[in-house]
C-alpha cells in the first residue's frame, strides 16, 4: 500500500470485519496510521437551527456541507442539557451521578477518566481551545445553595448580580478563570482556553501561566486561527492530533455587544418560530436575532477551518466531528434557555466525516449521548480506554452500520433548578425522563408526568401520560432501571449539596466518596 489513506481503507475493512463478527474492533497493538480528531464544539446550538436540520434563520453553509460529507445523527442527545454535565460527559464516559458534575461552576475530578488522556496514552498530541467550564472559576467560594437576595434578584429578572463571595475571591485571584497546567486540564497538553467568560468581542484566554491573552478577532474567529497554528505544529512533527475547538458563542448575551456587526443583516427579516411557541409566552433575556448572527460567525469560523484542512492536504486523514453541549428554547413551549426535556434543548447536531471510512450523506437513528464520545472516539483511533464508564463504543454506527444499533432508551435528566446552584422547583424544575427513538417521557419532581410521541408529535405538544397508559407505566419501568444504573435517588436540588466541599470540589457521588484526586 502506497499511501496513508489505502491503508486506513484496508485498516478499517478489516474491523468492520471483525465487529460484525462479534470480535472487538482493534487489538492491543496501536495501528500505524490513524486520524487526526477535530471536535468542533460551539455552545447552546438546538440541530433544528442548522440548514441541514432545517434551519432558516441563518445560514449555515459549512456546517451543512459537513452533513452532506459525512453521516450525521439524528437522536444525538444532550442527556443533561446544561454545559458543564455535558462537557464532563463528554471527556469521562460517565453518568453526572458517577462524576459529580451536576451543575455549572463546580472543579471536576481529575482522577476521573479523560477522552484526552486516552488519546495522549495512545500517541496523540491533545489540544484544547476556548471556553472549558469544567472548573469552579470565580465561584469557588460562593457557596452552594442560592441565597434569599440572589433568588429575589433573579425572579425579577436582574442576572447583573455579583455577590459578595464571589466579588472577594476575583479580588484575591483576579484570573479566577485560568486553568493551571497539570491534572485539572484532564491530559489537554495544549492549551488556548479560560474557564468562562462572555467577553466575545474582546475575548481573553491562557496559555501555560495566569497571564490574560487576548483574542485579536471575534471569539470564534480567533479560537478557528489558534487551532490551524496548533495543527500546522502537529503536522510539521507528523504526530496524529486531537483538538477541541470549544467557541462560546452563540450562547448569551444576545445584544449588540456580543453579537458580530456584519452577520446582523444575513438574519431573516421575519423569523421562523416553532408551532410550540406560544403567542403570550415570556420573553427571553436579550434579542433573539443577535443569536442568530452569532451562529452565523460560528458557521463562517469554521469554514476557515475546514478550508484550511482542505488546503493542508489533511483533510482525507482527519475526523471532523461537529455537535454542542445543549439546545436552546427560544421560547418553545414557553420557555428560553436549557435545562429542559424537550426536543429543542435535548437534541443536538452531531456530524462525524472522516473520507473514505464515514460515508457521506448518512444518517443513523442511533441513540448517541455525550457519554458514548469517549469509547466512540477513542475506538477509532485505535486506542485502548479505561474500564468502568457508562458510555458505549457506536463507532460502526459513526461508519455507517445498519440502523437500530445501540441501546433502546437512554436516561436524560436536570439535576438542580438553576445551573449555577443547588435548588428546587425553580426557575428551571427538577425531572428526570427517557429518550427512546420514538417517545420522550418525563417524571418532574413534582410528580408531573409527561408522555410525547415524537414521531406523531415532533413539537410534542400533545401529552399522552394520563391517555396512554401502557406506554407511561412502561416508561416508569424503563426510568426506575436506567435510575438504579446510574446511582440516581432523584432527590431535590439541594440535597446534593451533600456531595461537595465548601470550595466545590467533589467528595461524594452516586457512587460514594471519591476517591483522593489525582
Amino acid at each position: 500500500m502506497n499511501s496513508r489513506r489505502d491503508f486506513i481503507k484496508a485498516l478499517w475493512a478489516g474491523a468492520l470485519a471483525a465487529g460484525a463478527a462479534g470480535r472487538p474492533l482493534f487489538g492491543h497493538g496501536v495501528p500505524a496510521r490513524r486520524p487526526n480528531i477535530v471536535f468542533f464544539f460551539p455552545d447552546q446550538v438546538p440541530a433544528h437551527e442548522l440548514g441541514a436540520f432545517g434551519g432558516q434563520n441563518i445560514a449555515t453553509p459549512n456546517m451543512d456541507r459537513l452533513a452532506a460529507e459525512g453521516t450525521s445523527f439524528s437522536n444525538a442527545l444532550s442527556t443533561c442539557p446544561l454545559c458543564a454535565p455535558y462537557r464532563s460527559m463528554l471527556l469521562s464516559g460517565l453518568y453526572p451521578t458517577h462524576s459529580g458534575m451536576l451543575i455549572n461552576w463546580l472543579e471536576s475530578n481529575p482522577g476521573d477518566p479523560s477522552l484526552a488522556k486516552t488519546l495522549a496514552a495512545a500517541g496523540y498530541f491533545t489540544a484544547y481551545v476556548g471556553k472549558w467550564h469544567l472548573n469552579a472559576g470565580k465561584m469557588k467560594r460562593n457557596g452552594l445553595i442560592m441565597s434569599e437576595e440572589v433568588r429575589e434578584l433573579e425572579s425579577a429578572g436582574d442576572y447583573s448580580h455579583r455577590p459578595a463571595a464571589e466579588t472577594a475571591y476575583v479580588r484575591r485571584h483576579p484570573e479566577s478563570e485560568f486553568v493551571p497546567p497539570g491534572p485539572a486540564r484532564r491530559g489537554f497538553q495544549h492549551w488556548a482556553a479560560f474557564n468562562f467568560h462572555t467577553e466575545y468581542k474582546h475575548a481573553f484566554y491562557y496559555r501555560d501561566t495566569g497571564e490574560r491573552l487576548w483574542m485579536p478577532d471575534y471569539e470564534p474567529q480567533s479560537e478557528v486561527a489558534m487551532a490551524i497554528d496548533f495543527m500546522r505544529q502537529a503536522l510539521s512533527v507528523g504526530q496524529p492530533f486531537f483538538i477541541v475547538i470549544s467557541p462560546h458563542p452563540p450562547h448569551q448575551p444576545w445584544n449588540a455587544e456580543s453579537a458580530p456587526a456584519e452577520f446582523v443583516p444575513r438574519v431573516r427579516r421575519e423569523l421562523v418560530r416553532r408551532p410550540n411557541v406560544p403567542a403570550n409566552g415570556p420573553p427571553g433575556a436579550g434579542e433573539p436575532r443577535y443569536y442568530y448572527a452569532m451562529l452565523g460567525a460560528v458557521d463562517a469560523a469554521f469554514g476557515k477551518l475546514l478550508a484550511f484542512l482542505d488546503s493542508s492536504g489533511l483533510a482525507q486523514d482527519t475526523l471532523v466531528v461537529v455537535t454542542s453541549d445543549h439546545g436552546e428554547m427560544m421560547g418553545s413551549h414557553g420557555k428560553w434557555e436549557k435545562m429542559a426535556p424537550y426536543e429543542e434543548a435535548v437534541r443536538i447536531p452531531l456530524i462525524f466525516r472522516w473520507p473514505g471510512c464515514v460515508p457521506p450523506r448518512a444518517t443513523s437513528d442511533v441513540l448517541f449521548t455525550p457519554m458514548d464520545h469517549h469509547a466512540t472516539l477513542s475506538a477509532l483511533a485505535a486506542a485502548r480506554t479505561p474500564s468502568g464508564m457508562d458510555g458505549r463504543d457506536l463507532s460502526v454506527a459513526v461508519q455507517g452500520a445498519p440502523q437500530g444499533l445501540g441501546r433502546e432508551a437512554v436516561l436524560i435528566a436536570n439535576y438542580s433548578s438553576h445551573w449555577d446552584y443547588f435548588h428546587s422547583e425553580w426557575p428551571w424544575p427538577e425531572w428526570r425522563g427517557v429518550r427512546t427513538r420514538r417517545y420522550t417521557y418525563v417524571k418532574w419532581f413534582s410528580g408531573k408526568e409527561e408522555l410525547f410521541d415524537n414521531a406523531a408529535d415532533p413539537y410534542q405538544m400533545e401529552n399522552l401520560a394520563a391517555s396512554n397508559l401502557a406506554e407511561r407505566n412502561r416508561f416508569r419501568e424503563i426510568l426506575r432501571v436506567l435510575l438504579a444504573e446510574a446511582h440516581d435517588s432523584f432527590m431535590a436540588g439541594p440535597a446534593y449539596a451533600a456531595w461537595y466541599d465548601a470550595e466545590r470540589n467533589i467528595v461524594r457521588t452516586g457512587r460514594g466518596l471519591v476517591r483522593q484526586r489525582t
